[in-house]
């Protein structure tokens, strides 16, 4: 995994190579196929995952976080009983990447994550009644960092986590 880690890190920088154009950025598009890329200098980003099970079978999370040089820092995993829908699954494994992030000290983060309705729904401060209890506690949880950035990738790109 370390080999795939690393040959991912360095794919991203020969891709990220020139993409400034007079100190601004240049956006390149978002496509399946990829790998990780690097935080921006002086933030950590945690990529974060859930296997979602239904009911009493325990759910799986996955959460890595590294820093601008793609140095894995922290990582961390767990299990939690089921629920109700892969949306649930998600919020449940983001809060425990978020508190995780917290107590270890870091304050810059960009959060990264597969499932591109619940980043949408953080993001937007969207509403959704089965999730607002998770949406109300991320964005409380969101208010304690100094920066924080919640973003989405497809699940290819977020293969550390998954």
């Amino acid at each position: 995994q370390a080999l795939i880690d690393t040959k991912e890190w360095l794919d991203c920088q020969d891709s990220n190579q020139g993409r400034q154009t007079g100190g601004q950025p240049v956006e390149v598009q978002s496509s399946r196929r990829g790998s990780w890329c690097k935080p921006s200098r002086g933030w950590v980003k945690c990529n974060y995952d859930a296997s979602h099970y239904e009911g009493v079978t325990p759910s799986g999370l996955g959460w890595i976080i590294r820093d601008s040089h793609g140095t894995c820092l922290e990582c961390g995993m767990g299990k939690f009983q089921g629920r109700l829908t892969v949306e649930e699954a998600e919020c449940t494994a983001f809060i425990w990447a978020i508190q995780a992030t917290w107590a270890l000290g870091y304050r810059h983060v960009e959060f990264e994550g597969d499932n591109a309705s619940i980043v949408k729904l953080i993001n937007e401060k969207g509403t959704n009644l089965r999730l607002q209890h998770y949406l109300n506690e991320i964005w409380q949880w969101r208010s304690k960092f100094t920066s924080m950035k919640v973003t989405f990738r497809h699940r290819e790109k977020n293969g550390c986590a998954d």
